[in-house]
């Protein structure tokens, strides 16, 4: 069995649904803003809570997906950790790197309105130890606080050391310090998972510019593999050859945290399944249409078995080539 490695943040989190609201858009909706009434009291429609965070989310996902997962993270001594901890034992998850500290877990709000949700993140200010890991197949490295660059410096070192290959979902802390830091590990990346927006960051390419423009400079940093995520507009893939695109599977959207997890870890364990590019994209957008019909980033997470079943479902969703 192919052992994968996620390293990054796991959070509990909170979904607050709301029905009173207002988004309001500027022209062409480029951007948008939820607006509530400040200083007043709003009424939740509902409330739930999850386990989350990327690196917690892909370790689950690839455990579902019949892969050996291990997980490093960092947890407080909290009731939260202590359910994060109960959750991933009960997903398989191997916890043997999970780093354990006096203080509180890191915590996400989920603000979910009509089906789109704002995410507010706090992550606990933590000194990240990572252990000397044992070889493994893949890593899957993804946010982490801003303390975060000793803890990415080791994870260089291991995959030039063990020649794992890397998967590469930079965080809120990494996308902000940009390409000048990011671009020696884009250098080791086999695939980068980012979505438009953090291309568009990365890139500092205008917000007119095509998904083959992004892809392409995005490719010149270093990465084998680029793939562009786009929301229910649907996913872009580039090896340096060909842009491929597909679209959306259907689904019920209940909400979207989560989906580019869940893309991401689809995407990476159907390679290390032997297949080719082209079905890792399906495979990723299956396991992010099972995740929006679930409240949470980790309920809807596709089983190997159920993997295969909805893409039966939809044999005529193929990823397409898009000319250049």
């Amino acid at each position: 069995m192919k052992k994968v490695l996620s390293i990054g943040e796991a959070t509990l989190d909170c979904f607050v649904f709301l029905k009173d609201a207002e988004v309001r858009c500027e022209l062409h909706h480029a951007k948008c803003m939820l607006c509530i009434h400040y200083a007043d009291k709003i009424l939740a429609e509902k409330l739930v809570f999850t386990v989350g965070g990327n690196a917690a989310n892909t370790s689950v996902s690839f455990a579902r997906l019949g892969l050996e997962s291990q997980l490093y993270s960092v947890v407080g001594d909290d009731d939260n950790g202590k359910r994060i901890l109960d959750a991933l034992e009960k997903e398989g998850v191997d916890q043997r790197y999970i780093q354990h500290f006096s203080g509180m877990t890191s915590y996400s709000t989920a603000i979910v309105f009509q089906n789109e949700r704002s995410l507010i993140v706090y992550h606990e200010p933590r000194e990240y130890k990572l252990p000397n890991f044992e070889p493994v197949d893949w890593v899957y490295l993804t946010s982490m606080g801003k303390d975060y660059k000793s803890a990415y410096e080791k994870v260089s070192a291991f995959i030039k050391k063990t020649g794992a290959k890397l998967s590469f979902n930079p965080g809120s802390f990494q996308l902000k310090d940009g390409v000048t830091v990011l671009k020696k590990y884009f250098a080791i990346t086999e695939i980068l998972f980012v979505n438009k927006e953090e291309a568009m960051h990365l890139t500092e390419l205008p917000a007119s510019a095509s998904f083959a423009k992004l892809a392409e400079a995005l490719y010149d940093y270093g990465v084998k593999i680029v793939v562009i995520t786009d929301g229910p507009n649907g996913a872009y893939c580039f090896d340096g050859h060909e842009l491929l695109f597909l679209e959306i599977i259907p689904s019920n959207v209940v909400q979207r945290t989560g989906c580019g997890d869940a893309y991401g870890a689809g995407f990476t364990a159907a390679l290390l399944h032997g297949e080719t590019i082209d079905e890792a994209m399906r495979w990723g957008m299956a396991n992010a249409a099972g995740v929006v019909t679930k409240i949470g980033p980790e309920t809807g997470l596709l089983t190997k078995a159920e993997m295969h079943s909805m893409l039966s479902d939809y044999p005529k969703i193929v990823p397409k080539t898009i000319r250049r």
